[in-house]
């Protein structure tokens, strides 16, 4: 791909600024931003041009325009004006005297608002020549990348783990000769490919599945897809189809047993043999490899795609039980054979995989990483070549939305964009609340300080000099050591008398400069303007001579100290030297106030602090071989990403919350990220505004969900794929139980393990009748890995006293590191539950919900019975699941009003999200049944795709003659409490969304479709006063 080329902006100019000044090509790009804003908007607000670069026009997007491609293409080069802060700010230098002479903008203050227009007159190299320099900035300018150079003879270093202390990192040198060199290849470019509609017919599929049949005669595809239906809707009514179209996006839907994973393999084989490109996204590693595997059989040409970072959890996923090695075919991909490594003679063990230095040889410490010169024919960058040259590539939902591929490390989004002909995502709406916390990252700062423990104490225990030996590394381990005083300190300046302050008060995450700016336009409390500008220029200002020096030393000790003894002190000195800008009359006032400013002072403290660390931790690593998790969260950008996507809707926010332990969870948000699937097409535009991205194909059981925030996919239902009758009626035989119990675990807080207890203690006899039955195995749900063990414990005491003979597994998470403990099973295994000797599992809803089939050797679900021991919800405050419930919001709520600018309805969309923002991140403190209609509704559609998804683990059915499944509501808190005359009832609201569903008058067939042998069953089972 080829340089970006340098320019010369307002070379005519070059004699009007000095050293002093703005440089003239930002000068230009400002003057270019003010140029689309008066262009675009219909009321050119200068200090909101930031929303011109949102892209919000692209949620939902139908049919783009001419505006849409220049804006789109704008944001390659001026993207870092969609800061509201970094655009602000440019801004206020922009509109200083020294440019007077020479701006071509001038501003009007009109009802209150700056408004910006083209200036009068005449000025040095007028507008028409400026505009020609413009259109420089969104005319052909795609996303230059720096070629990265290629190791030659010479010799160079890569870093390793240190034997010592694997925290650490040592240099290993190595020689390049002429004879130890191959002839470099050029770097991989995947031409944009012609984007037209595409048209399979049921009859072409069926064909490529016969192929399939004759290849291997005992593969099913053909007899599922000859056996089930594919329906066509338009309109909401459903008819037989015999060929699907495929343009821009595709939703498919399709009850469980109805061909999804057989459609996902006839289609890819019908790509390779048709000279198309696609993609495949799947759940899990596993899945991609088992996929993998399969297509390989049929000569198809495909390659898998996953991260490196991971490599444990991977093989978790994968190996077989016994087995000491992988399968050879995929070794290549998961195991380290790094021919650099196998030159260091000074070491007998391997690279660490994911640590080879592919990008990462330096001639020197200051030199520019070199690519490695083996990377053309290496087994560890095979999956990073093969995504050019496959017909078929398959990958998880963070390879598709972050993975760097090729010799450029260009982010395998670009790929996709230009060269593939259709992106298919299996679970799509698991695939839309995943890609909304991808771009949605957070952290704990508490997490970090416990695992910063072990790394202190190993630097305390070394003698003096080893000590000082490393200044970089010194300066990481002093700022590690103190990090539990300044959360100390934070934790209690949050606990000061603020008053009531809405911002804190409701639970909604905040800032430094979200408080400030709060602060500034409190009725009671608020700060004069040149306060509110030193505080300000204190959050990236840290040592700007212009501010008090006075206020710099207080934010210097702020957080040094949890007596605040110092802190106070300069303080009160800067209050002093500000003289009347304070008024000092009302104490209350007063006290209140200055409690304000001080945790401001010490958010923006922190702020500094965990930057600081991030760099010195950056100083002393290679940060190229591995990172800690604040270094990880703080230099995630998404830069590449964000130049496609619409913003996160309430701006890239960087916030933080204190929780219920009195941590401090870090979070940040980049990116409206469901778009990168729904809206994808359009996430590439010719210059008519047309789509030219690869079309897309989602595929789920359970994505049709109105009033689901987080699952329902906000896009027309195109296709059905129906299951055979058979089928349906035998999961319409499913039997719905209630435990009638009072207790409630669900929401009970402090005592919430005690009732778990009590509700596995009563809910045995109904185990151990299901164990009895001979139905199959039972399946246990809880809401994490702690409860997990909570209910196996309690339950393995019970059984024994009971004498019953059910062996009891518990679910844990795939970062496991030891190897299975007797009695539990890793999430990515647990497909193997079906040939264990256990009886009963215990598992998270979140981590059993889908993507894992437990079958027997036939197909049919191993799982015959299923407890649910609490509501499957998720938790209350959990920054990630309100972005996603926002999102999903503003999607459904705030559509492109007719001849509505961009502009306009970005600044819009901007405004109404940050209202609803605060209402999401306040909900938790309200009670379920002082909800809302719509916001009640959204919790019992997301209760109901859980319920469904986990059923689904039942509902894998070859064998109509087993007995039907049964479902048990344990937890009490499914009903409202009996003593409660009104209140929040789950079971009863669950059945009458459904019942509303099934009536539906434009989109019932939809719902019949999908859910009637569940909702059959559920209305003979469970009364909910119809």
């Amino acid at each position: 791909m080829a340089k970006k080329e340098s320019y010369e902006w307002y070379a005519p100019l070059q004699g009007y600024f000095d050293d002093n000044m703005m440089s003239r090509e930002d000068f230009a790009a400002i003057e270019a931003v003010l140029h689309l804003l008066t262009t675009y908007a219909e009321v050119p607000e200068a200090e909101k041009a930031y929303l011109l670069f949102s892209q919000y026009q692209l949620i939902g997007i139908k049919q783009g325009s001419e505006a849409d491609h220049k804006l789109h293409m704008a944001r390659f080069t001026l993207g870092c004006y969609r800061s509201r802060k970094y655009w602000q700010d440019a801004l206020e230098m922009y509109r200083l005297s020294k440019y007077d002479g020479i701006r071509a903008f001038e501003f009007v203050d009109e009802d209150g608002k700056c408004k910006a227009r083209r200036k009068g007159g005449t000025y040095p190299h007028p507008y028409e020549k400026r505009l020609q320099e413009w259109d420089k900035l969104w005319t052909n300018c795609a996303c230059y990348k720096d070629e990265y150079p290629t190791a030659e003879v010479g010799n160079y270093y890569y870093y390793v783990s240190s034997k010592e202390d694997e925290k650490k990192t040592e240099k290993v040198k190595v020689s390049f000769t002429e004879a130890t060199l191959l002839p470099c290849a050029k770097a991989a470019v995947l031409e944009p490919r012609k984007i037209d509609g595409i048209t399979i017919t049921i009859s072409e599929l069926l064909e490529c599945a016969k192929e399939m049949k004759d290849k291997y005669p005992g593969d099913y595809c053909y007899n599922i897809l000859q056996s089930n239906v594919v329906k066509v809707v338009e309109e909401g009514k459903v008819s037989q189809c015999q060929e699907l179209s495929i343009a821009q996006t595709i939703n498919i839907v399709g009850m469980v047993g109805s061909g999804k994973s057989t459609f996902i393999k006839v289609l890819s084989y019908w790509a390779n043999k048709n000279d198309r490109k696609i993609v495949v996204v799947l759940d899990t590693v596993a899945e991609v490899f088992n996929l993998w595997r399969y297509l390989q059989k049929f000569g198809v040409n495909c390659s898998p795609l996953v991260g490196r970072n991971e490599r444990l959890k991977y093989i978790n996923q994968i190996a077989e039980p016994g087995k000491v090695c992988l399968p050879q075919e995929i070794s290549q991909y998961l195991t380290n054979a790094c021919m650099v490594d196998g030159m260091n003679d000074s070491e007998t063990e391997s690279l660490t995989y994911g640590k080879e230095p592919c990008f990462s040889l330096k001639e020197t410490s200051k030199g520019s990483p070199r690519i490695c010169p083996y990377f053309d024919i290496c087994t560890g960058s095979k999956m990073l070549r093969e995504c050019y040259t496959s017909s078929v590539v398959l990958t998880t939902v963070a390879g598709f939305a972050i993975s760097r591929v090729g010799k450029n490390r260009e982010p395998f989004l670009e790929v996709a964009l230009r060269g593939f002909d259709i992106v298919v995502f299996d679970e799509s709406d698991r695939v839309q609340k995943t890609l909304d916390q991808i771009f949605m990252p957070e952290t704990s700062f508490n997490r970090y300080i416990q695992e910063s423990a072990e790394d202190c104490g190993h630097y305390m225990r070394q003698i003096p000099s080893a000590r000082e030996k490393n200044k970089a590394s010194q300066d990481y381990h002093e700022l590690q050591m103190r990090t539990t005083g300044v959360m100390s300190c934070l934790s209690k300046a949050l606990n000061w008398d603020l008053g009531k302050w809405n911002k804190l008060s409701a639970g909604e995450p905040f800032s430094a400069l979200s408080l400030l700016d709060d602060l500034k336009k409190d009725e009671s409390y608020a700060i004069p303007e040149h306060i509110y500008k030193q505080i300000y220029d204190l959050i990236d200002n840290e040592k700007d001579e212009e501010l008090s020096s006075t206020l710099r030393e207080a934010l210097n000790v702020s957080c040094i100290s949890t007596d605040f003894r110092q802190f106070n002190s300069l303080y009160a000195r800067w209050i002093t030297e500000e003289g009347e800008a304070f008024d000092r009359s009302h104490v209350r006032k007063q006290n209140v106030q200055d409690a304000r400013i001080k945790l401001i002072i010490c958010l923006i403290f922190f702020d500094h602090f965990i930057r600081k660390l991030s760099d010195a931790y950056a100083a002393c690593h290679e940060t190229s071989y591995g990172q800690n998790e604040i270094f990880g969260f703080l230099q995630t950008r998404f830069q590449d990403q964000q130049k496609y996507l619409p913003s996160a809707l309430c701006g890239n926010l960087f916030g933080m919350k204190k929780n219920e332990q009195g941590d401090i969870v870090l979070f940040r948000q980049f990116a409206f990220g469901r778009s990168l699937m729904k809206d994808l097409p359009y996430l590439r535009l010719d210059s008519n505004g047309n789509a030219i991205g690869p079309h897309v194909i989602m595929l789920s059981g359970s994505s049709w969900a109105e009033g689901s925030y987080e699952y329902h996919i906000n896009r027309p239902v195109n296709y059905i794929l129906e299951a055979d009758g058979d089928k349906r009626e035998y999961l319409s035989k499913t039997k719905f139980f209630e435990s009638g119990l009072t207790e409630r675990v669900s929401g009970s807080g402090e005592a919430r393990t005690e009732m778990l207890k009590k509700v596995t203690e009563k809910s045995v006899y109904n185990i151990i009748e299901e164990y009895n039955r001979n139905a199959g195995k039972i399946l246990v749900i809880v809401n994490s890995y702690e409860q997990a063990g909570i209910v196996q414990e309690t339950l393995q005491n019970i059984l024994r006293k009971k004498q019953c003979s059910a062996r009891v597994c518990r679910m844990v998470s795939d970062a496991t590191s030891s190897e299975n403990a007797e009695g539990t099973i890793r999430r990515g295994e647990v497909s193997r539950f079906a040939s264990m000797q256990a009886d009963i599992l215990i598992a998270p809803a979140m981590a059993i919900e889908r993507g894992h089939n437990i079958v027997d050797e036939t197909g049919h679900s191993a799982l015959g019975a299923v407890f649910f021991m609490v509501r499957p919800m998720s938790v209350p405050d959990d920054v990630q699941e309100k972005g996603s419930k926002l999102n999903g919001y503003m999607e459904a709520h705030c559509q492109r009003r007719d001849n509505e600018s961009i502009w306009e309805y970005n600044v819009r969309m901007r405004q109404e999200a940050t209202k609803r923002w605060s209402i999401v991140t306040g909900s938790a403190h309200y009670g379920l049944d002082n909800l809302d209609a719509d916001d009640q509704k959204d919790i019992v559609s997301t209760l109901f795709i859980l319920i469904l998804q986990i059923f689904g683990r039942l509902a894998r059915v070859t064998d109509t003659t087993k007995p039907a499944p049964h479902v048990h509501f344990v937890d009490g808190a499914f009903r409202k409490p009996p003593e409660a005359e009104q209140g929040f009832d789950c079971l009863n609201a669950l059945g009458l969304y459904l019942d509303g569903m099934m009536n539906d008058a434009k989109n019932s067939e939809i719902a019949k479709t999908l859910y009637m042998p569940f909702y059959e069953a559920y209305k003979k089972g469970i009364n909910y006063g119809r």
